[in-house]
């Protein structure tokens, strides 16, 4: 909620937790059609070494992020323009809490230009407080009025 001015170095917003369901799961396989082993087989899932059992798509995980962070209020934040580094690090099942870490670590004014570009570090969480997805989130934020 801040404008480009007014964000620093460090500054940090924390957002969640959120409770990722089975039925979240299904939903998002069915919705886009990732229908991968590990989201939807109990026995496969369980025999695979990284998850033990059914887990949560690893895009799911970013799309609840996303959600726990952003203000549907308009500005000054303009849009989400990519993301970088992105990692999958620890499995998420269904049950996990999520929570969004956010912290600025790059911030470029555009010359000649109402906004700006804000590089965030995001780390999302579970309830033991691992890192499930590590990645930057890069958003264009507006100028304040001159």
């Amino acid at each position: 909620r801040k404008h480009l001015e007014d964000l620093r170095l460090g500054d940090t917003v924390v957002a969640g937790p959120r409770t990722v369901t089975m039925e979240d799961i299904e939903h998002f396989a069915e919705f886009t059609g990732d229908t991968f082993y590990a989201h939807m087989d109990e026995e496969a899932a369980a025999a695979n070494p990284f998850f033990g059992g059914r887990v949560a798509h690893g895009y799911l995980i970013l799309s609840f992020a996303a959600g726990l962070f952003v203000s549907p209020d308009p500005g000054p934040v303009l849009a989400n323009y990519g993301l970088d580094n992105l990692r999958f690090l620890t499995p998420t099942f269904p049950g996990d809490e999520l929570t969004v870490t956010l912290t600025a670590k790059q911030i470029t004014p555009r010359e000649g230009q109402e906004y700006g570009e804000v590089r965030w570090d995001t780390d999302v969480t579970n309830q033991k407080g691992e890192s499930v997805a590590k990645y930057d989130v890069l958003t264009l934020v507006a100028k304040r009025d001159k």
